[in-house]
């Protein structure tokens, strides 16, 4: 069975680069709750990445 491509862990530069897009689309304003709780997954998810461990979210 082929592997889950939601479930092969991102480099930190790739998350990064999520984050940065993400925020740029958002830019000159404040994030709503939902997209609050969006960029604090994928800090999360950067954060587990820069340390080698697993995102404690366990979501993206």
């Amino acid at each position: 069975m082929p592997a889950n491509p939601d479930l092969t862990p991102r480099s930190p530069e790739e998350i990064n680069d999520a984050i940065r897009a993400f925020l740029a689309e958002r830019r000159g304003r404040r994030l709503d709750g939902e997209e609050r709780r969006a960029y604090e997954r994928l800090r999360a998810e950067w954060l587990a990445a820069v340390r080698g461990g697993p995102c404690l979210t366990g979501q993206r």
